[in-house]
């Protein structure tokens, strides 16, 4: 049986009170992105009462992280004008993560 190539990539945020409604909707149409995208396993966003936010997906290789950031620049874009991006965290192997340092430096 082949190991998974699954990456997971968490997102950290710090969402201005004036933007919370912004930034929510952004989330729902980078979730509904799914539908487009094969290998977007997952998303899912969760919000603190103190204005930060975590974002998680999941994506059967980095291949589909790469597309799902062209299928969804637009939002990222809208996104970035909208919150502070405090982290950002990389999971899955080796290999598949390497295939991201370009994209994501």
């Amino acid at each position: 049986m082949p190991v998974p190539q699954i990456v997971t990539v968490i997102g950290y945020f710090l969402v201005p009170a004036a933007n919370a409604a912004a930034f929510r909707k952004n989330c729902a149409e980078m979730i509904d992105l799914r539908k487009k995208e094969t290998g977007h396993l997952a998303s899912a966003y969760s919000f603190g009462a103190d204005g930060t936010a975590v974002s998680r997906e999941d994506y059967d290789s980095a291949h589909a992280v790469i597309r799902h950031m062209e299928v969804g620049s637009h939002i990222f874009e809208s996104t970035q004008a909208l919150v502070e991006i405090t982290g950002v965290e990389m999971h899955g192997p080796a290999g598949e993560i390497a295939k991201l340092r370009g994209p994501f430096a």
